[in-house]
């Protein structure tokens, strides 16, 4: 393993507007994912402050011959998110939501649903694809797609998106669309992270409803409810 401290490095890291840490509680906290099979230590954490440190870092480790990986919430499994003797980055730290804007929110991929929806209700809008556990990242579900309860009717969260901030694997920010950098765009929607590293997204909205009926299973039967949106909203956390 390449050595872990910054003095001893042959490059050293790039001025950041975040941080990377190489104290070695850090890494040990990022070398599981959700499966709890696959155990892979990286060398450090990137705490990123924005998309730049993202891009910087990963021109980095490409100059050290090591590998750079995206964790969310750390469902992955498997191993996907993890790199041995790499860097990963916490995205976590990238969770801006910018106002809505018509049919529009721009938010950070660090940002959980939770957070998007707690934003966009309060304007009368939803995403129009929600998984049923809130905390995930936006990053990170629409790395894999994203299904949800109304995915019969508007497709997978990555449907859903109007355009995305990505750092390619040469470290370049580069904005597409489905008209603009389109083989970009639909590589990374569902790409599993293997092409680039989803830094912003603009997502589109729908009209909130005024109420949503939640089914509720017991021993004895399946019951729906029905709520205000904002009360389903709190209890779904």
């Amino acid at each position: 393993m390449p050595p872990n401290t910054p003095e001893k490095m042959p490059t050293p890291p790039p001025p950041l507007d975040g941080e990377l840490r190489f104290d070695e509680a850090t890494p040990n906290s990022r070398a599981d994912d959700f499966g709890h099979i696959v155990h892979h230590m990286p060398q450090g954490i990137l705490l990123p402050g924005s998309a730049d440190d993202v891009a910087k870092t990963i021109q980095w480790t490409a100059q050290r011959g090591c590998k750079f990986a995206p964790q969310g919430q750390r469902h992955s499994t498997f191993g996907r998110s993890q790199v041995p003797g790499g860097i990963v980055a916490d995205m976590s730290a990238l969770r801006y939501i910018g106002p809505v804007d018509g049919d529009r929110v721009v938010v950070e991929a660090g940002a959980t649903w939770s957070d998007v929806l707690r934003a966009t209700l309060a304007q009368g809008k939803t995403p129009p694809v929600l998984t049923d556990y809130l905390e995930l990242s936006v990053g990170g579900t629409l790395t894999v797609g994203g299904v949800g309860g109304t995915t019969s009717t508007f497709g997978v969260q990555s449907d859903n998106v109007i355009d995305m901030e990505v750092v390619t694997g040469e470290g370049k920010k580069v904005t597409c669309s489905a008209s603009n950098n389109a083989d970009l765009f639909n590589a990374v929607r569902a790409g599993l992270g293997q092409v680039g590293v989803i830094t912003k997204v603009t997502l589109k909205l729908v009209a909130a409803p005024a109420s949503v009926r939640r089914l509720r299973g017991d021993a004895a039967r399946e019951r729906a409810v029905v709520l205000p949106a904002p009360v389903a909203h709190d209890i779904h956390r």
